[in-house]
This record gives structure tokens, C-alpha cells and sequence, in this order.
């Protein structure tokens, strides 16, 4: 009980410092939530183009171009799996921002 009876005397910004300490002996896993969100931008926006690459016949990167046998898998390649990872880390990110919103409602007071 006095554990808990120090705890709630702490300011708060004391117990931030409290908490940064304890983060950093843990380690960050993964990447930040930013750039998950940011990851996942780009890869919806690669799987977009790559199904207005593909109906469009343009070569890819201007380099490969459409009679390249290599060229619709490589392309189907991007859009069948772009949306799925996409997803994935658009997940990933939300789920960061809310775990560290939860953590910063708890230094804060409110939960």
C-alpha cells in the first residue's frame, strides 16, 4: 500500500520519467506506429499502380516492358500481395497508436 500511496503523490510529470526509464530498460519491438501507417501508404499505393500497370501495358519502371514474359507475374506479384500486407501493417500501426495512447491516459491520470 505505501508502494501505491508514493505512486499517486508523484507529479506527473515525474511518473513520465518514471515511465520513459522503464521503456527504455524494455526496448522498443518493431517499428514505430508512424511508420507502419506510413509503410502501409505506400504499399496500397504500389498495388494500386500496379493494376493500372497491368491493364494499361506500361512497362514497369520504363524498363521492363510488356512483352517481357517476366512481366505480369511481377506485377500480379505486387498487387495480389500489396493489399494483404497493406492491411497487415495498417493494423500493426493502429494498434501501436492505440497501445500508446492507453499508456499515456495512464500517466496522465484518466484510466
Amino acid at each position: 500500500m505505501a508502494g501505491a500511496a508514493q505512486e499517486e503523490e508523484l507529479p506527473p510529470w515525474a511518473r513520465r520519467e518514471k515511465e520513459r526509464e522503464l521503456q527504455a530498460q524494455q526496448g522498443a519491438a518493431g517499428l514505430p506506429w508512424p511508420l507502419l501507417l506510413l509503410f502501409s501508404i505506400f504499399t496500397a499505393i504500389a498495388a494500386v499502380g500496379s493494376i493500372f500497370e497491368f491493364i494499361d501495358r506500361n512497362p514497369i519502371f520504363g524498363v521492363l516492358p510488356p512483352e517481357n514474359p517476366l512481366w505480369a507475374p511481377i506485377l500480379l506479384f505486387f498487387a495480389v500481395t500489396g493489399f494483404p500486407t497493406a492491411g497487415f501493417l495498417f493494423i500493426k500501426g493502429v494498434t501501436g497508436f492505440n497501445e500508446e495512447a492507453e499508456r499515456q491516459d495512464k500517466l496522465d491520470g484518466y484510466l
